[in-house]
């Protein structure tokens, strides 16, 4: 049995952009039922623009408001293809499913058309840039992840096979990638402006893909946090870095790149 080189997997991470609105009453809640538009301007839309109505109740509060919100956005196909939306308390926070470019044209604009007591919103704020998928330079070692799963033990006095332990899997842990890497401090994939550092120090979730080299161009698709960079500059060698990247949610294989 033989097994394929190593040579040339690569790491690529990107952003997803980030837009946020804030839901504010100024008597904390909605003093006439009925609708509520929101209108999502973005390049990634067809034709641009989608406009969304959503249905609200007197009394409604601020996180009431934001909560359908949230709901009528997730049951819109348009949107849906592009877009999640998450409620945070009082905020409807947008999330672009894939990595891209930041778009500074796309905004988030909430206003009340038949229902009472919204203040309008007319810009979401930009939460976080986007930032293309780009291959982390420089690495020369990798580790992970290191999938494993929990399990239980269900050993019950009616056991089909007497005195032999049941288990069930219960969580799947993603665990961690490990990264060593020829560290370029000033290097666009390293640094504290778009690189790892980056991702670290402003506690990023970012989008990554690990490709291997291999002619079904396999590849795991995730979501990682930047946990750890240690650095080493040893007189006689390289300045190096070991990275730790902790995966979190679901991991996915596929040969598709």
């Amino acid at each position: 049995m033989s097994g394929d080189a190593a040579f040339d997997t690569a790491l690529f991470f990107g952003i997803r952009q980030i837009e946020t609105n804030t839901i504010v009453c100024p008597t904390g809640a909605l003093t006439g039922s009925g609708n509520i538009e929101v209108t999502c301007t973005s390049a990634l839309l067809v034709g641009g623009t989608e406009v969304v109505t959503v249905a609200v109740l007197d009394e409604d509060t601020e996180i009431e408001v934001a909560a359908k919100i949230v709901a009528g956005l997730n049951l819109n196909a348009d949107y849906l293809a592009d877009f999640i939306a998450v409620q945070a308390g009082v905020n409807v926070v947008h999330t672009t499913l894939l990595p891209a470019a930041n778009e500074a044209g796309m905004d988030f604009a909430i206003a009340q058309t038949t229902a009472t007591g919204l203040t309008a919103d007319a810009a979401s704020d930009n939460t976080l840039a986007g930032a293309v998928l780009t291959e982390v330079a420089r690495v020369n070692n990798f580790g992970g992840p290191s999938f494993s799963s929990d399990q239980e033990d269900v050993t019950a006095h009616d056991t089909p096979a007497p005195g032999w332990e049941e288990t069930i899997v219960t969580i799947l842990r993603s665990g961690t990638l490990k990264l060593d890497i020829w560290y370029d401090p000033d290097g666009a994939t390293h640094d504290a402006s778009t690189g790892l550092i980056y991702l670290w120090e402003n506690q990023i979730l970012a989008y990554m893909q690990l490709r291997f080299p291999d002619a079904g161009a396999t590849e795991w698709t995730f979501d990682a946090y930047v946990t750890g960079f240690e650095e080493a500059g040893p007189v006689a060698g390289g300045l190096s870095a070991s990275v730790s990247l902790k995966l979190t949610g679901v991991a996915t294989l596929t040969d598709t790149w």
